[in-house]
């Protein structure tokens, strides 16, 4: 048994503890009012009286983290969160926080660290592995950041963040089928969610599905927000096929504009009475797009021939007066020259006259399909990759 005069000290020291305690749970709910009102630095200062009154009052600690990272202070803000660590090894927003810290610092192995303790910490909170899959994302750990996202559709199945980001990942490794399955989802989930049309468009696009992709682009024009907007004309661009713009006529030494049976001294009188002369001769074309330079000037992408039917101009439905002296055309150019500044593409393709000295040629139906791709890879878009005399206008 104590004696009373023990008593009364181990009392009166519980009722200085109790104190202790009350003031800082006071000191606490100040400073929350303060940083309701945005006041975090005088917040901060109230937060530190608060853990001086009681040491091991963790949510003063996390509210000081908040406070500090509200001031841009990361340091600080870090500093706070280890403390909350150390009082409590299973505080999963303490190690969520570092490593958010860190992330924006692009300290990215040991965000990384922070976000699996937090996972270990807390198995059910699903921001831990929705962080390390946006970290996954950033670091080009495109299927580690998939199994990551998994995790969090199975954690919260009607959350579509989740299905949004397994899309994203899903582009990224080129599986553009199970993308559209997951963005579909995260659509369907959040109403005008401009992020997952335009991703759910960027798949499309990848599958060549134009129609549909251009469907989302319809919705993204109809969400009347600027990031909308923005996206949309993301969309846009990728959505756009390069083109064969016009025949130069004026940059090229063979007119088009020429029709059937035309003597080969029409298009230079050298031909005249010279069998088996030779000349070379350059048809110029415009693109819309910048193109890729080793694609344009690769003479295997391009072919020359003649028309045969109504899609591409026509040619007499296969009927060819003086079929014997027409000449043969090389189906594919000698050589290509493209200039960058202006994205025109030169080509150059040779004539022979025939032994006879009479050959005939018509221009006029010939075709000039270009096969290859823009800077960015892009195939030419089939409504507009040839160019026909006849017609006078890209196919």
């Amino acid at each position: 048994m104590f004696s009373d005069s023990t008593s009364a000290v181990f009392s009166a020291l519980g009722m200085q503890q109790d104190l202790r305690t009350n003031m800082a749970r006071t000191s606490m709910y100040s400073a929350t009012s303060l940083m309701q009102k945005g006041h975090y630095k005088q917040a901060v200062g109230v937060l530190r009286m608060a853990t001086a009154y009681d040491p091991s009052l963790v949510d003063a600690y996390s509210l000081m983290a908040q406070s500090y990272m509200k001031l841009n202070d990361n340091t600080s803000a870090k500093a706070a969160y280890k403390m909350v660590t150390r009082l409590d090894r299973n505080n999963d927003g303490a190690f969520i926080g570092m490593a958010n810290i860190d992330m924006e610092e692009k300290k990215y192995a040991s965000a990384e660290k922070f976000l699996k303790q937090a996972a270990q910490a807390n198995p059910r909170n699903e921001l831990a592995p929705y962080r390390l899959g946006q970290l996954y994302l950033t670091t080009d750990r495109n299927q580690e950041a998939a199994a990551q996202f998994l995790k969090v559709t199975k954690m919260v199945p009607k959350d579509g963040n989740g299905f949004y980001s397994l899309g994203v990942a899903y582009n990224k490794l080129g599986k553009f089928d199970d993308a559209v399955t997951q963005l579909t989802k995260a659509v369907g989930l959040k109403k005008d969610f401009a992020l997952g049309h335009s991703e759910l468009g960027r798949a499309y696009v990848n599958l060549k599905e134009t129609d549909l992709a251009q469907k989302q682009l319809d919705i993204l024009k109809g969400i009347k927000t600027w990031q909308a907007h923005d996206l949309a004309a993301t969309l846009t661009a990728q959505l756009k096929q390069p083109k064969i713009a016009s025949y130069n006529v004026a940059n090229s030494s063979m007119n088009l504009i020429f029709g059937p049976a035309t003597p080969l001294y029409f298009l230079d009188p050298s031909f005249l009475n010279a069998p088996n002369y030779s000349k070379d001769f350059t048809v110029q074309f415009q693109f819309d797009s910048e193109m890729d330079v080793k694609s344009v000037m690769d003479p295997s992408k391009w072919t020359i021939k003649k028309a045969s039917g109504i899609t591409a101009g026509r040619y007499e439905n296969g009927l060819v007066l003086d079929s014997d002296r027409h000449v043969n055309i090389p189906p594919m150019p000698k050589s290509v020259n493209y200039d960058l500044t202006t994205r025109q593409a030169t080509l150059t393709f040779t004539i022979t006259q025939g032994e006879g000295g009479n050959s005939l040629i018509d221009p006029s139906h010939l075709v000039f399909k270009f096969l290859g791709t823009d800077v960015n890879g892009k195939a030419m878009d089939p409504k507009a990759d040839e160019y026909d005399g006849f017609a006078a206008r890209v196919f």
